[in-house]
């Protein structure tokens, strides 16, 4: 667990860039343009748009259609629903933004999150583009996962590749890692930056580890090392620090949107939140193995409950907060 966390940047599920406006249903949309709709704006849309404004629901409400780029430019009953190019012009992005009470989509005040928000703005900003030729519709297929479904990466089972061999360059490959970059650099005709110096390193590693820098005395004593595996005792030490726990959890309290108030309109003090931020912390200087790790917090309550009275564990409660 501590590998996964010290080596694995928990970023948003949704990156949201400025673009260029003034893109034309005309202009022809790369990949990217294409795999933004596919992976991002696709899903907004089945999801919230579809069962009324789709060639699958029974009747199309306002006379609109969203499931193709012929029925989006054609629009409903009030007109074109995207001028692509224009998000401040199109009917879409006003109806998501809930500004004009008269036009709100979805209605029942199930109004988009601002991501979402975001994310159909810059869709139209590109152009509206999707993947498709003709006028056809695009279809959201539901039912059983087919055998090409299977194959999607996240449905594939890992497995170990192959590691590449790279001629006489094994000196530059410390670890398996090493040559899978190696190989991208010779294919970029690129080299590896020259070594960091040891004190660069030992700045480098503190504050991955524990986001503190190494207090002179620390320092001194990973220059007076004069071992080979200096630096990998150095990494040791810093996993064993209580600090670790403390640096790491943020990521993950970040991830679950963590906060010791209710914030917006309640803002009152979560009097026992600090229970759940010290599990956490615990739970990473524990190297606790990742499995555990969320089953606690998706079945803590069951765990403790289903345990013999005397081997309950309180942080299982404490785990569902």
């Amino acid at each position: 667990m501590k590998e996964l966390f010290s080596k694995t940047a928990w970023l948003p599920a949704l990156l949201l860039f400025t673009v260029p406006s003034g893109r034309t249903a005309n202009t022809k949309p790369t990949p990217a343009d294409l795999a933004f709709y596919e992976q991002t704006v696709k899903p907004i849309l089945a999801g919230a748009c579809f069962e009324c404004h789709s060639h699958e629901a029974k009747k199309f409400k306002g006379g609109l259609a969203l499931d193709s780029a012929a029925a989006i430019h054609k629009g409903g009953d009030t007109g074109p629903a995207v001028v692509p190019g224009d998000a401040e012009k199109s009917l879409l992005v006003k109806a998501v933004r809930y500004t004009d009470p008269d036009l709100q989509m979805p209605p029942k005040n199930k109004k988009l999150g601002s991501d979402q928000i975001a994310a159909l703005e810059k869709w139209v900003k590109l152009g509206a583009p999707m993947p498709e030729s003709g006028g056809e519709k695009q279809t959201v297929r539901r039912g059983k996962i087919t055998e090409e479904d299977k194959q999607w990466w996240a449905f594939v089972p890992v497995r170990k590749p192959a590691v590449p061999t790279i001629g006489n360059r094994k000196s530059e490959i410390g670890n398996p890692i090493d040559a899978f970059i190696l190989q991208k650099l010779l294919a970029n005709q690129l080299t590896h930056s020259a070594p960091a110096d040891r004190v660069t390193l030992a700045r480098r590693v503190h504050f991955d580890l524990t986001g503190l820098p190494p207090t002179p005395f620390e320092l001194e004593q990973f220059l007076a090392d004069k071992s080979a595996d200096a630096y990998e005792k150095l990494v040791d030490r810093l996993l064993a620090s209580p600090r670790y726990g403390e640096k790491w959890a943020r990521h993950w309290l970040d991830l679950v949107r963590y906060g010791e108030s209710d914030g917006y309109k309640a803002d009152d003090y979560r009097q026992h939140a600090w229970r759940y931020r010290d599990y956490v912390v615990k739970s990473l200087n524990a190297d606790k193995p990742y499995t555990q790790f969320i089953t606690e917090q998706l079945a803590g309550d069951e765990l403790y409950f289903n345990a013999k009275p005397e081997s309950r564990n309180p942080d299982h409660l404490i785990a569902t907060g």
